[in-house]
Parts: C-alpha cells; structure tokens; sequence
C-alpha cells in the first residue's frame, strides 16, 4: 500500500478500530494463475491484539465449495485481508480558492498473515461471536438458540472455519494532511452538511487527523 507519512494513523488503535466497525473485509490469496478474492465478514480476536506490534488474529468463514478454500488449506498459506472505512468524494468547490482539482478522502486497513483452519468446536464457538456481535445492531435481535440445534450444526459440513494470524498491519487514512490546513477544514464543513452518515464519519476523521496542524 503506497502511504505517505502524513497520511498515516495517529495511533495503532485507529486502525483496529476501522476493522472493528467496518468488518466486511475482501480476502485475497495467490492462485496458480490468478488471484483468488472473497468478500466475507472477518472478525478481530481481541484477546489475541497487540494493536502496536501489529499482530492480531480475524476469524471468518468461506463456503466449502468455493475454490478460494482449498487454497486456504494450503499449509502456510499468505493471505490479505482489505478493510475499507469511511470514504467520501470531494469536490473542488469545497476548496476556498477552488485552486485544486477534487479528489477523494477515504480510509484502508491492509492485513497480512498466515491461515490456520478451525475445528469444529472452534467454528461453532466464532459462528455464535459473530451472530451475537452482528445482532446486537438490533432490537431484539436475532439468537442462534431460536431455531433447532441441528439447524446449526447441518450447515458446518457447507462451511470452512479458519483464523488468520496477522502479521502485518498497514493503514491509510487520506484525510487532507497533505493539503492546506484551511481547505482540509472547509471540505470537514461541508463533510457535515450531507445527509449521509459515512460523510459526518470522513469529517470528524478529517478533523481529528488534522487538529495538531497549523497551516
């Protein structure tokens, strides 16, 4: 991931929170003539984070029938895990001297790192985690205790359980620090004067990732 210092998160902990709350992750994986991609939901084990060394463990799933699991299976299996937070288009009208041309402000989160599959107690166990953690978005959510329990445990033959051990962790929040102070400030205005709440995410972004400047 090309990054330039400035655009780089203040923290580690800004990273995992980007993971933490926008979870539907694309994985990709080398195939022998093309890469291999799956979009699928990828859940950080916070017992297992240490957020400044850059090591943490996702856990997810992947259909049993999909080619992309076989080459999960692989042993040592090198993998990449691609979150995307908040974005948002930006016009150049938003500029004061309309002087630069319009761009896009957004945030990427890069995980490198290893596959390790699940057993079956393992998978069930981050199955239920990821019900409880989805559910929990809702009123009177949904429980896995509300239909048979075999109507679970039939669907883990359909299924791979894996973690990926996360070696690497790279992290973009393009957020206007390479440009002025003021026209960074004046696109978080308008930022928040839109109807969509991933806009008043990217301008609070902006305006955090940008509060110890100057100019």
């Amino acid at each position: 991931m090309f990054v330039r210092p400035c655009w780089r998160p203040t923290s580690p902990h800004d990273a995992i929170e980007i993971i933490d709350q926008n979870p539907w992750a694309l994985l990709v994986s080398n195939g022998a003539e093309v890469p291999f991609a799956t979009n699928l939901p990828l859940l950080l084990d916070h017992a297992r984070l240490d957020a400044r060394e850059g090591r943490a463990v996702l856990v997810g799933h992947i259909a049993r029938g999909n080619e992309h699991a076989r080459i999960l299976a692989s042993p040592n299996t090198k993998v990449l895990a691609i979150f995307e937070g908040p974005w948002s288009y930006v016009t150049a009208s938003w500029y004061p001297s309309r002087d630069m041309p319009s761009t896009y402000y957004y945030t990427a989160v890069h995980c490198t790192g290893t596959v390790e599959l699940q057993d079956e107690p393992a998978l069930d166990a981050s199955l239920e985690d990821l019900v409880q953690r989805a559910e929990a978005n809702y009123t009177k959510g949904w429980r896995t205790d509300e239909i048979p329990r075999s109507e679970i445990t039939r669907r883990f033959a359909g299924i791979v359980g894996f973690r990926i051990h996360v070696d690497r962790i790279e992290a973009k929040f393009k957020l206007g620090q390479d440009e002025p102070l003021k026209d960074a400030l004046a696109v978080a205005e308008n930022l928040e004067r839109q109807a969509s709440p991933a806009d008043h995410a990217v301008a609070a972004l902006v305006r955090k990732h940008n509060q110890d400047r100057t100019l």
